[in-house]
C-alpha cells in the first residue's frame, strides 16, 4: 500500500500513527495483552514475530507516541504499556475482542468436528494471508469416508461464511499415517494417528502421565515468564463453559475455578505435583488451545529436548 498522499496532523488523528504499521499492531499488542508487564526487547521481538533490530526501533517509536514507556536500562531495557494513555483502555478491549473473535472461531470448528466418527482432526497451519484457505485435516474411520466428506463439508459452510474465509478439508484414515504438522492446531482427538503408540495396558498409562508431566512443566515454564498465559485460559475456559461439554464440563470447570482463583504460583505447583488429582487435570490440559505461534514454538523445543511432541 502506497503512502498516504496528504499527512494529517497527529493532534485530529493520532491513530494514523498509533496502528501505522502492522509492526506496531503487534507490538502493542503484546504490550497491551499478552505480556503481563514490561517486556524485553528480544521477548517483545519473538513475540511479535520480528528482528530485534526492527522491534527496538518500533517500541522508541511507541514511546514517543506516548503508548510505550521504558521500564530498566542498559542490556535490562523493557517496555511496557503507558497506563494513562487515554487510549490504553480501548486498545485493550480492542485486542481482547480480537482474541475472543479467533477464540470463538475455533471453539466453532471444533464443536462442528467433535463427532463419533472423527479420530482427530487439526489446521495444517493458520494462513498468513487473507487470500489463502484454511487447510483442514481430519482422520476419520474407514468405514465413513465414503460419506463423512460431503457431511463435513455442509457442517463447515455457515463458519465460511460468518468468518468469509474457504476451508479446504482433507480427509484421511488411521492407515494413512498421517502426523499433526509441527505448527499445526489440533482440534479434536489428540492428534495420534498412526497407531505406533496404541497398545494398552500399565505401560500405555504410564507413558501417558510420564509424557503429560513433561508438558506440564513446559506450560509451567511458560507461565513463570507470562501470566498472561492464566488469563487467556481464563477467557477460553468460560467460553467452553456457555456450551454442553458433556462429561467434559467437570475438568473444564474445575481449571476455571484454578486460573481464576489459585496464583501463578500455586498453578505451576499443582502442574507438576504428583498428586492424584494433578495427574487427573494433566489429562484435560486448557492451555494448549490458547498458545500463540511463539508459545507453541517454545513448547515444541522443550518437548523434543525431552523427547516427545505436542
Amino acid at each position: 500500500m502506497r503512502a498516504p498522499r496528504i499527512k494529517r496532523s497527529h493532534l485530529k488523528y493520532p491513530l494514523d500513527n498509533i496502528l501505522e504499521s502492522p509492526a506496531l499492531v503487534r507490538l502493542i499488542r503484546v504490550l497491551v495483552y499478552e505480556a503481563a508487564g514490561s517486556v524485553g526487547v528480544a521477548d517483545a521481538a519473538d513475540m511479535a514475530g520480528l528482528s530485534h533490530a526492527g522491534a527496538r526501533k518500533a517500541l522508541v517509536h511507541l514511546e514517543n507516541l506516548g503508548i510505550a514507556e521504558r521500564a530498566g536500562t542498559g542490556r535490562a531495557l523493557k517496555f511496557k504499556a503507558r497506563e494513562d494513555h487515554p487510549f490504553m483502555n480501548l486498545l485493550g478491549l480492542l485486542f481482547k475482542e480480537e482474541h475472543e473473535h479467533y477464540e470463538s472461531f475455533i471453539f466453532r470448528l471444533r464443536k462442528i468436528l467433535t463427532i463419533p466418527e472423527v479420530i482427530t482432526a487439526w489446521i495444517t497451519e493458520l494462513p498468513a494471508d487473507t487470500g489463502r484457505a484454511l487447510q483442514l485435516e481430519v482422520v476419520t474411520q474407514s468405514a465413513v469416508i465414503g460419506w463423512i466428506r460431503e457431511e463435513l463439508r455442509t457442517r463447515l459452510i455457515e463458519t465460511e461464511k460468518k468468518y468469509n474465509l474457504i476451508i479446504e478439508l482433507t480427509v484421511f484414515t488411521r492407515a494413512d499415517e498421517k502426523e499433526v504438522p509441527k505448527r499445526g492446531i489440533v482440534l479434536c482427538g489428540t492428534g495420534n494417528t498412526t497407531g505406533r503408540n496404541h497398545t494398552t495396558g500399565e505401560s500405555t498409562q504410564k507413558d501417558s502421565e510420564k509424557r503429560s508431566l513433561k508438558l506440564a512443566r513446559a506450560i509451567a515454564d511458560l507461565i513463570k515468564n507470562d501470566p498472561s498465559l492464566l488469563r487467556r485460559t481464563h477467557h477460553y475456559t468460560t467460553m467452553l463453559l456457555k456450551e454442553d461439554q458433556g462429561m467434559a464440563d467437570r475438568d473444564i470447570a474445575e481449571w476455571r475455578q484454578i486460573v481464576e482463583m489459585y496464583s501463578p504460583e500455586r498453578i505451576r505447583d499443582l502442574l507438576v505435583s504428583a498428586s492424584s488429582r494433578a495427574v487427573r487435570l494433566r489429562r484435560s490440559l486448557p492451555f494448549l488451545a490458547v498458545l500463540n505461534n511463539h508459545e507453541r514454538d517454545r513448547i515444541l523445543a522443550m518437548m523434543e529436548v525431552s523427547g516427545d511432541e505436542v
